[in-house]
Formats: C-alpha cells, structure tokens, sequence
C-alpha cells in the first residue's frame, strides 16, 4: 500500500469522502439494473415488432445473463490488475454502447447478440464495486454499505418498467404531433427502439463524472481527512495494491468451499428471483388480468419492497456482528431467513385470486430474499479480502441460475402451467437456504489455513 499523504496536504477536520464514493456506486448500481430490466417492460412490443415467440425471447433474457456469468472473473480480474476507476468507466461505456443497439435489433438473431454483448459489457461491474469497498469501507461499515447499493440496484429494476413506459408514451406523442421535413424519419421507428437509444446515453454522463473525480484508493485522495483515512484504513483489514495472482492464490479461488458454496446459493436463489427480472408482467397479464402497460406499478412493487430489505437487512447485519462479535452468524442468519420465508410466499401465489393479493405474495418472496442479499455481499468482500474483484467475480457464476430460468419458466408454464413453475420457484429458494452451513466469512480465500 502506498504511504498514506502528508497530514499537512489533507484537509483539515473530519470529511465524509466515502459517502460521495458510495453514491457513485449505488447511482452505478440502478443504472445497471434499469439498463437489465427496460426489456422486460418492452417485451410486448419486442415481439410484436420483431414477430418473436416465447421460448426465443426467454433465450433472449437469458443470453445477457449467460454471458454475465462467464465474464465476470476477467472484470473482475481487470479490476484487480489495472483498478477499479478504468475497469468501471470501460464497463460502463461497453455495456450503455449494446444498451442503446437494442433498439436496432431486426429479429431475434440480432437482439440475442446484443443482448449477449450487454451481457459481456456490464460483466464485472459488481466485482469491481466489491473491490472499491473492500479499499474505502471499514469492515464493520461494508454490509451497511451493501445495503444501499442493492437497494439502489433493485429500485433500478422496480422503477424501469415505469421510466421506459412513460419514455416510450412521450416519444409516441412526440412522434404524433412532429411535423414534416428535417427529422420526419423518427416518426416511422417505433418509439421502444427510440426509448433504447435514450436510455444507453445515461451510463456516458456517469463515466465522465466518475473517471474525472474518483481515486482507487482513499490515500490517493487528498480531500479525504486524515481522520477519515486512519477510520479506513484501521477498520478495513489488510490491504495493499498487489494486482498479481500467483497459481497458488488462482488454485485457492478455484477451490474455496465458501466460495463455491456462495456461487450455489446465487444459482439457487437467483433461479427463483429471476421471475422478477422476467416473465412476472406475463403473469400478471395472463392469471391475474393486468394488462403490460397497466401492471407497470404492479411490476415494480416486489422490487421496492426487495431494495428496502436489501438496505435494512445490510444495518442489522452490521449491529449484529458488531453486538455478537460472531461473524457467520451476523451474516448468515439473514439470507437463510430470507430465503425460507420467500419459498413459503412464492408457494403461496398459485392460491392468491386477485392481482393485489398476488402482489402482496410477490412483494414478501422478493423482500424475504433480499433481506440477505447485503450481508451475503458483504461476506463476499470478506472472503475476497484484496482479491474482492476476483472473488466476486468468481461467485457470480451464480448468475446462471438467472440464465437458466426465463427459458426453463418458458418451457414449464407453457408446458404445465403457472402453479407448477411456483412450485420450482419455492424448492429453489430452499435450495439457496442450505448453501450457508458450508460458508465461512472470517477467512479469506487465499488465507493460510
């Protein structure tokens, strides 16, 4: 670690720097998340457009995930050796380019491959901000922290379907009212092209903002206060600015059972709350009546509820490991909650016969299993200790529970109906539950044993 800068070039008194840090990344965290769920919003039109079935479009939703998972260890990799304020504004820049060439998709051929690349772009985006608060948070700060950023994460998810949709209506009016001459040639693109374009420019206006002012390490930052650095860097465990990964430390991620064990409940638990991210609309319209355009609070609801639990999950688990000292406790005894509570709710929808009970049912099976979402975060960034890029990375081939779902939920309510795939959903959740017995968060990966 490179030595922490003269008192006399810090500013004076007592700064609050890892706060503006962390909202960079929680505005980060519901970028990436709206950019994810906008085509769920647009999956009518998408279809209608592009004349795409159901089994192609639940390929469609999986490919960003498939290829998440699969990049996720070089971005977080790429954190690691080059930093996480290059790695993040190269993510950022790659994945808001694919954003915006949805809306130029001409059939399924094309949309999966630029579903793929967004799937390629964004990989690493969380490795790399676990990697910025293993360095700017003290340990007994980071679920806290974990919290707001999934919260964020989820409102990204909740409030897309409502920003699109009003973005789509606004651009049809617009297109209704234009005139002849310069410009007329918008009016014939269908306004959810248009609405795709739009929402890939929001991720440049972050990049410069964040690339121009952020620094790698809080010792990099002369605004932070020396009261402020010594909080960090005394509370944050042993950290220094090594990129490299020896073939021992490479052998030691590959074979940690906390690790791998993470990794499943993220298949498990991911595989059940993926209905959020996918074929919830469906539902609604198809059982309960709802119409898309009508169901776009509806939709949104259950991800509310989940960001509110992610953040009061990440506080109470940091009051618990710092009031028990217990470290496996503090942080397990929330996602396996959770997890529990949110197979009995998902059980529970096939019985729920109006679109607000079945809202409700929805907004207790995706607040339940955020409730852990923090505190297995922050377990993460314990366990990855300055390998946190890495070790997140390395986990999230848990999104392949998220991949798998949108095509296996196709095949199974189409197939069956609607109550089995709840079924499925309930068992995975439970699945989840039971990875926490084999995770350890108070030794890091590459730690002698």
């Amino acid at each position: 670690m490179p030595p922490s800068a003269s008192p006399l070039t810090r500013s004076a008194g007592t700064s609050h720097i890892r706060l503006r840090v962390l909202a960079f990344l929680c505005v980060l965290s519901f970028l990436t998340y709206y950019d994810r769920q906008c085509i769920v919003r647009a999956q009518e039109d998408i279809q209608a457009t592009l004349r795409i079935t159901d089994g192609q479009l639940g390929l469609i939703f999986g490919a960003f995930w498939y290829a998440y998972a699969l990049f996720e260890i070089p971005g977080g990799w790429m954190g690691d050796k080059f930093g996480s304020r290059l790695t993040l504004t190269r993510i950022v820049l790659a994945w808001s380019l694919f954003m915006a060439l949805t809306g130029a998709a001409t059939g399924f051929v094309s949309l999966f491959a630029y579903r793929f690349l967004f799937g390629v772009g964004e990989a690493g985006a969380y490795p790399n901000m676990a990697r910025v608060q293993s360095r700017w948070f003290p340990l007994t700060e980071r679920a806290r922290a974990a919290g707001l950023l999934w919260l964020t994460a989820r409102f990204g998810a909740a409030f897309a379907p409502i920003i699109f949709g009003h973005m789509t209506r606004a651009i049809r009016a617009a297109q209704l009212v234009r005139g002849s001459g310069l410009g007329s040639w918008l009016t014939e693109i269908p306004a959810w092209r248009l609405a795709f374009v739009a929402s890939g420019a929001f991720g440049l206006v972050w990049c410069v903002a964040f690339f121009l002012w952020f620094r790698d390490d809080p010792s990099q930052k002369l605004s932070v206060s020396e009261a402020e650095l010594n909080h960090i860097e005394s509370g944050r465990g042993l950290t220094d600015f090594r990129h490299h990964m020896d073939s021992r430390h490479w052998q030691r991620l590959f074979t940690s059972p906390s690790l791998w064990a993470i990794a499943l409940y993220y298949v498990c638990g991911g595989f059940g709350w993926s209905f959020f991210m996918s074929w919830m609309p469906r539902y609604m319209k198809e059982v309960q009546g709802v119409a898309f355009q009508d169901s776009e609070w509806a939709s949104a609801w259950p991800l509310i509820c989940g960001g509110i639990a992610c953040f009061t999950g990440g506080v109470l688990s940091d009051a618990l490991v710092r009031a028990t000292g217990w470290r496996w406790f503090g942080r397990a005894i929330f996602p396996i909650g959770g997890c529990v509570v949110a197979a009995a709710a998902m059980f529970a929808i096939p019985y729920a016969h109006t679109a607000r009970s079945a809202t409700l049912c929805m907004c207790m099976a995706s607040a339940a299993y955020d409730f852990g979402q923090a505190a297995s975060w922050a377990c993460i960034v314990d366990i990855g200790g300055r390998y946190a890029g890495v070790a997140a990375g390395f986990i999230n081939i848990g999104c392949l529970g998220n991949a798998l779902q949108p095509s296996i939920g196709a095949q199974l309510f189409n197939a069956f109906g609607w109550d089995v795939l709840f079924v499925v959903y309930a068992a995975s959740f439970l699945l989840a539950a039971t990875t926490w017995f084999a995770i350890n968060p108070t030794r890091t990966f590459y730690e002698d044993k």
